[in-house]
């Protein structure tokens, strides 16, 4: 008898030659007993989308919960206590949780665990814990969109050492590896603050130091010159990009229709001497020289004044001069965060890459508008509200038109159609990988806590917590993959007058294929094994209600019910009628022969899910 797998295999290609018979359709279809039940299943339907964006996916009891109460206060009044409640949760850090996690394993962390123990893995285990468990899941979200925008990874000089820092007193000090896991807790920490404050962090954060080459940057001896990276990337990544622009993130041009750049070679030299004389804190033991003898990478660091640039700073062709009085360090890089932070570009360059990681690939202008607004004052006066920018994003009238619900009556039903291009994304790898195992309950049988000790799977998906290849992230906020994109005229709506679609800069046949056989192998299996040199410790996942399903009716009925469950779980309602008749068709035809074999449920339900999953309706959020 073939493999449960190849059956699937050959099962989910069939599904794909019939999808260019049905891929002309775009509204999906569900059918309900009563008017009440199709009016509760339009929440769900909206409850799937706004959980998509602001969690790393939602479970079935989250969607119906949300629903609930868009039935008894109205879908956006619900949607903003959701918010609000959220952003009252104390932030879930990752630090504190990869230390409890190692010593739960009877482990230092550091150097004396010995060679053989990778020690630097409990900064992944910490992250994959808090993404599917963490009970503030909108801060974990933001998190995971600040280090897309606020850049760093693990390959930096010294980012995986596991010998201990020295700048506390001894006794006192941490493994030097768990710096990234620090600098990551800056942004989940600062997720729903100001974002002046987390610039001044990032700025004086030693992982960032060592990443962009602030740290110990040297003022000029009159031949060596200040390192300019940092003062590069925290006008082109960080605050105000490289083209003047609107409001509402179009670019500002000349009367020639040339673009305006916002700084030059000579800027950039300027800004480069605000940040000399940033070092690690001294060694608590020892501070003989400030600037030379500290390591500590999840300790600020430290203004040594002697290596520090007093000349004045003349920046944007004059429009501002830095020369403070006392000639203090760490005064002028406050003149100069303050600088970035209030410049016009800075609200729109934010608003524009939030609404790409939460919402969608090309945001009209008059989206873009009313972020950069909420950015530029939150209501109260106040400008940088990140709290205020996130919730503007996920509330905003555009975030709502990305599919059309409609209902019908005789017989009662909910149709669900997509809006098109302009309004959908390709979901990261990571969070489509997240949601699939939120959605499946999962348990763990290691160590006894609960907690789940989950290897890095970017070999798998690509993308993975603390390898972003570059500075610039994982893609580019502009890429344009090959094909009818590129030519394709997008309404006027739309900010630089062409469709963008960052993600697909990761996605080819290779990873598309990794990801499908994935998903094969864990529906099958239905767990996994965790590593770390112990085969018994395994993460487990739970579809008994999704199998009982298949049982719970005669004829197709169950499986017509699990196709719309999935569909309403894992598509947000937008698959196709068309292709979920065909799923039913494929999976009957496929399991035709085994009605009386044990696993005949767990096979229906597999074949089906594994059908949505690899979907372009799953990949594609709308």
């Amino acid at each position: 008898m073939r493999s449960t797998r190849s059956r699937l295999t050959r099962a989910f290609s069939v599904l794909l030659l019939g999808t260019v018979v049905v891929s002309s359709a775009t509204a999906g279809t569900f059918e309900t007993d009563s008017s009440a039940e199709a009016s509760l299943l339009k929440r769900k339907v909206r409850a799937a989308i706004f959980l998509h964006r602001a969690t790393f996916g939602p479970t079935i009891e989250e969607i119906d919960a949300l629903a609930a109460e868009m039935v008894a206060k109205g879908t956006r009044k619900a949607c903003s206590d959701w918010i609000d409640d959220q952003l009252a949760l104390p932030a879930s850090l990752h630090e504190p949780l990869a230390i409890d996690m190692y010593q739960g394993d009877g482990l230092v962390g550091d150097e004396s665990d010995g060679d053989s123990v990778w020690i630097q893995r409990y900064k992944f285990h910490a992250w994959w814990h808090n993404a599917l468990n963490a009970e503030d899941q909108l801060r974990q979200r933001m998190a995971w969109a600040l280090i897309q925008i606020l850049v760093t990874s693990e390959d930096g000089a010294g980012f995986n050492d596991r010998n201990l820092g020295n700048g506390r007193p001894t006794g006192q000090n941490l493994p030097r590896w768990l710096g990234v896991v620090d600098y990551y807790d800056t942004l989940v920490s600062g997720a729903f603050g100001n974002y002046r404050d987390l610039l001044e962090n990032v700025t004086y954060h030693p992982i960032m130091g060592v990443y962009l080459s602030s740290m110990r940057n040297r003022k000029t001896d009159g031949v060596r010159v200040p390192d300019e990276n940092y003062a590069r990337e925290i006008m082109q990544l960080f605050t105000i990009g490289l083209y003047e622009l609107n409001l509402d993130g179009s670019p500002k041009r000349t009367t020639q229709g040339e673009l305006i750049p916002t700084y030059d070679n000579d800027t950039i030299q300027e800004l480069a001497k605000v940040f000399t004389g940033l070092t690690f804190q001294p060694n608590a033991s020892n501070n003989w020289n400030t600037f030379w003898s500290g390591n500590d990478f999840d300790l600020p660091m430290a203004m040594y004044q002697p290596e520090h640039d007093t000349t004045p700073k003349v920046l944007f062709g004059g429009a501002y001069t830095i020369d403070d009085p006392q000639s203090d360090g760490e005064n002028e890089i406050d003149e100069a965060l303050d600088i970035l932070f209030e410049h016009d570009n800075t609200a729109p360059f934010i608003a524009y890459r939030l609404i790409q990681r939460f919402v969608k690939s090309n945001p009209s202008r008059g989206y873009v508008r009313r972020v950069a607004r909420k950015f530029e004052n939150n209501g109260q006066g106040v400008r940088g509200d990140l709290g205020a920018v996130v919730k503007a994003v996920l509330l905003d009238p555009e975030a709502w038109r990305s599919v059309r619900i409609v209902q019908r009556r005789s017989p009662d039903r909910v149709i669900v159609t997509s809006r098109g291009t302009e309004y959908s994304r390709l979901r990261e790898p990571l969070l489509r990988y997240a949601h699939f195992m939120r959605s499946a309950h999962p348990t763990t049988n290691y160590g006894g806590d609960g907690l789940f000790r989950i290897r890095p799977i970017d070999w798998v998906i690509v993308q993975e917590s603390y390898r972003s290849p570059s500075v610039f992230n994982f893609w580019l906020t502009d890429y344009q993959p090959a094909g009818d994109i590129v030519s394709f005229q997008p309404s006027r709506r739309i900010t630089n007058g062409a469709l963008v679609a960052p993600e697909f800069q990761m996605k080819t046949s290779v990873t598309s294929n990794y990801f499908i056989q994935l998903f094969i192998w864990q529906l099958d299996s239905a767990e996994f094994n965790v590593g770390n040199n112990q085969p018994d410790k395994k993460f487990f996942f739970n579809w008994d209600a999704e199998k009982a399903m298949v049982e719970a009716s005669e004829g197709d009925e169950g499986l017509v019910n699990l196709v719309d469950y999935l569909d309403l779980l894992h598509c947000c309602g937008t698959m196709p009628q068309e292709y979920k008749d065909k799923i039913v068709e494929i999976v009957n035809y496929e399991t035709r022969n085994q009605t009386a074999d044990a696993d005949y449920s767990k096979r229906r339900f597999v074949g089906a899910a594994l059908a949505v999953l690899a979907s372009p309706f799953c990949a594609i959020a709308e």
